[in-house]
C-alpha cells in the first residue's frame, strides 16, 4: 500500500469511529479481566475466612469448624498446588479451543470448587475445594492473560495489560471488605457469581485474531482485525506477519522449539522473574495479610489494615497503566523491586526492635547495652512508630503494582510467538505456581527459623538481587507488536 493510499485510508476513520473501535477493545479486555477478579477472590479468601472463624467458627449449616495452623497454611498452598496442573491445562486449552472458550467453559469446575468451599462442614472438604479452585485459577490466568495481550493496539497494550492487575486489586479489596459484612461462606457465592458473569460476557466477545489466524481461519481473523484496528490498518500485512512469525514453528513440537535459544532464553528470564516475584514476599502478602498484621502486633484492626493495603495496591495499578507504555516494562520492574526492598528492610528493622523489646523484658539488662539491645528503649521506639507496619506494607503493595506483579505476566506473553504463546505462558504460570506453593509452605517454617525480622530481610535481599537481574537480563518490549 502506497503512502498516498494510507493517507486516504486514515481519513476514513472519524474521531467517533476511533472511540468506538477503542471502546470495543476495552470492553473485550475488561470482560476477560473479570477472570482476574475471580482469582483475586480465590487468593484473598483465607483472609476473611480465618478472621471470621476466629469470631464465630460456625459453618453455613450451623456446625462448628476450626482450622489448625497447618490447615491455615494449606488454605493458600493448596490453591498454588492446584495451579500447577491448572496452568498446563490452561496452556493446552488456549491452543486447542481458543482463549475465549477457555474462559467460558472454566465456569463448570469453578461451580464445583465454590460449592465445596461454601458448603464445607469440615477442613478437608474446604481444602479439596481450594485445590480445585487452584486448577481453575491456573486455567483462568493463562487464558485471560493471553486474551488481554492479543487484543489491544501495540501503542497502548502496556496500559491494557495492566488492567488485569487492576481487576486483581479490585478483587482483593472487595473480598476483604465483604468479609467485614458477610460470613465466609457467603463470599464463596460472590466468587462464583463473578466467574459466571465473566463466562457470560465472553460468550458475546470474539476470539482473538492471532488465534484465529494461526488456526487457519484467516477470513474471520481479518474481519475482527478490521473492527479492532480501523480502516487505516493493513490487515493483509498483519495476517502475513502472523503467518511468517508462526509458519516455521507450526509444524514443530513445543519440545523441539523449547531447545532453541529464541524460546528458552526468554523462558528462563520469565521463570526467574516469577521466582523474584514470589520470594520477594508478594504471594505471602496476598494470602496472609491479616495474619501478618496480627503477628506484628499492630494496634489497627487487621481487617481494616488489610483493606488499606489492598486499596493502595489499586492506586499503584492505576499508576502502572500510565507508565508501563511510557517508561517501559524493564524500568518499571527495577523501580518496583527497589522500593519493595527498602520497605522490607525497614519492616525488618522495626520488627527486630519489637522482638528485642519483648524478649529483653524477660532478662536483666546488661551494663553496656546500646540502642537495639535495651528493651525499654526498643519498646519506646516501637510504640512511637506503630504505624510503620501498615505504612511499609502500603508502600510495598503500591510499588509491587508498578512492576513486580504485572511485568512478569506481561513478558510471559509478549516474549513468545502466537503458536507457542499458550504453552510457553502456561509453563511460566506453572513455574509461578510452584514458587507460590513453595513460598506459602515455607512461610511458617521461615518465620520460626529466621524470626519476623529475618524473614522480611530475606525477602528484601531477593528484591535487591532482582534489581540486578533486571538490569542485566530483561529486554524491553514496549511498543513492539505481538507476533
Amino acid at each position: 500500500m502506497t503512502s498516498e493510499v494510507k493517507k486516504e485510508a486514515h481519513l476514513l476513520e472519524t474521531a467517533a469511529e476511533k472511540r468506538r473501535r477503542i471502546g470495543l477493545q476495552v470492553m473485550m479486555v475488561l470482560s476477560a479481566c473479570l477472570g482476574h477478579s475471580v482469582i483475586a477472590i480465590v487468593a484473598a479468601f483465607p483472609n476473611p475466612v480465618i478472621s471470621d472463624l476466629r469470631r464465630d467458627n460456625s459453618t453455613a449449616f450451623g456446625t462448628a469448624m476450626t482450622l489448625s495452623m497447618a490447615e491455615m497454611d494449606m488454605m493458600g498452598s493448596l490453591v498454588c498446588a492446584g495451579t500447577i496442573p491448572g496452568t498446563w491445562l490452561g496452556g493446552w486449552m488456549v491452543g486447542a479451543i481458543g482463549r475465549r472458550k477457555s474462559l467460558m467453559f472454566i465456569v463448570v469446575p469453578y461451580t464445583l470448587a465454590w460449592a465445596l468451599v461454601g458448603m464445607a462442614v469440615n477442613p478437608p472438604m474446604m481444602l479439596v475445594g481450594r485445590f480445585i479452585s487452584g486448577i481453575c485459577y491456573g486455567v483462568t490466568t493463562v487464558a485471560a492473560s493471553t486474551y488481554v495481550i492479543e487484543i489491544p493496539d501495540a501503542s497502548f497494550r502496556g496500559a491494557m495489560a495492566a488492567l488485569p492487575t487492576l481487576f486483581f486489586g479490585l478483587g482483593l479489596v472487595a473480598t476483604v471488605t465483604a468479609g467485614m459484612f458477610l460470613r465466609w461462606y457467603a463470599i464463596a457465592l460472590v466468587g462464583y457469581a463473578v466467574m459466571a458473569l465473566c463466562s457470560l460476557l465472553m460468550f458475546f466477545m470474539p476470539e482473538t485474531p492471532a488465534y484465529l489466524a494461526v488456526s487457519g481461519d484467516k477470513t474471520k481473523a481479518g474481519r475482527i482485525l478490521e473492527r479492532l484496528r480501523g480502516p487505516d490498518f493493513d490487515v493483509d500485512q498483519e495476517l502475513k506477519t502472523l503467518h511468517e512469525c508462526n509458519e516455521t514453528k507450526a509444524n514443530q513440537s513445543f519440545i523441539k522449539q523449547l531447545l532453541k535459544p529464541e524460546l528458552y532464553r526468554p523462558l528462563i528470564v520469565c521463570i526467574v522473574l516469577f521466582f523474584i516475584q514470589n520470594f520477594s514476599g508478594l504471594t505471602v502478602m496476598y494470602y496472609n495479610t491479616t495474619r501478618i498484621f496480627h503477628a506484628a502486633g499492630s494496634t489497627i484492626d487487621e481487617n481494616v489494615a488489610t483493606i488499606y493495603v489492598f486499596f493502595v495496591k489499586l492506586l499503584g495499578t492505576i499508576i502502572a497503566c500510565l507508565f508501563l507504555d511510557r517508561i517501559g516494562r524493564r524500568v518499571c520492574m527495577i523501580l518496583s523491586l527497589l522500593i519493595m526492598g527498602v520497605c522490607l528492610v525497614i519492616m525488618g528493622v522495626y520488627l527486630n526492635l519489637k522482638e528485642g523489646a519483648t524478649i529483653g523484658f524477660d532478662a536483666p539488662p546488661a551494663a553496656n547495652q546500646t540502642l537495639g539491645e535495651n528493651p525499654l528503649e526498643d519498646e519506646v521506639i516501637t510504640r512511637s512508630h506503630e504505624y510503620l507496619p501498615l505504612l511499609c506494607l502500603m508502600v510495598y503493595m503500591f510499588a509491587s503494582c508498578i512492576g513486580a506483579h504485572p511485568v512478569p505476566w506481561i513478558l510471559s506473553t509478549e516474549y513468545f510467538p502466537t503458536t507457542t504463546r499458550g504453552q510457553a505462558s502456561g509453563l511460566c504460570a506453572m513455574a509461578c505456581s510452584l514458587f507460590n506453593f513453595a513460598a506459602l509452605q515455607l512461610f511458617s517454617p521461615m518465620l520460626a527459623t529466621l524470626s519476623q525480622a529475618g524473614l522480611y530481610w530475606a525477602y528484601g535481599a531477593v528484591s535487591f538481587l532482582g534489581v540486578l537481574f533486571c538490569l542485566v537480563c530483561v529486554t524491553e518490549t514496549k511498543g513492539k507488536s505481538v507476533g
